[in-house]
């Protein structure tokens, strides 16, 4: 989980801790637990990692509903995979209508901060991302 994109504090140290103790360790209510109480707070990474256990079913029952609110949350807060994925939602029509409009713009705001697959989808759907 450690990455140059995000920034040292102890909410960044709880998720990794997670990852290492929980997820690698396949016990994802666990997982799942820990993270919420980060979500809850605002923490953009625990956001999208709740929408993740939500629409996977990993560690809580599938609920795509609660997975688009949590990717949202993400989103909204800035972090680039929540944005990549809400960009997803929109284009695959997961738990919304589909919408390449809006699937575009996340897709475009995921790629401005250098997520690699969100500038991939770009160069693939043809949106400038300056303009």
């Amino acid at each position: 989980m450690a990455s140059a994109y995000y920034k040292p504090c102890p909410e960044l140290d709880r998720c990794n801790e997670l990852i290492e103790k929980y997820w690698k360790t396949e016990q994802y209510e666990k997982c799942f637990s820990g993270y919420l109480p980060l979500a809850e707070q605002g923490y953009p990474l625990a956001e999208c990692q709740v929408g993740y256990f939500y629409l996977e079913g990993q560690g809580v029952e599938k609920d795509l509903e609660k997975a688009l609110y949590w990717t949202e949350q993400a989103a909204i807060h800035g972090d680039w995979d929540g944005q990549f994925n809400l960009g997803w939602f929109y284009e695959e029509g997961t738990a919304v209508p589909a919408d390449m409009e809006k699937a575009r713009h996340w897709y475009k705001q995921a790629a401005l901060q250098g997520h690699e697959l969100a500038l991939k989808k770009c160069v693939e759907l043809g949106i400038p991302l300056y303009s």
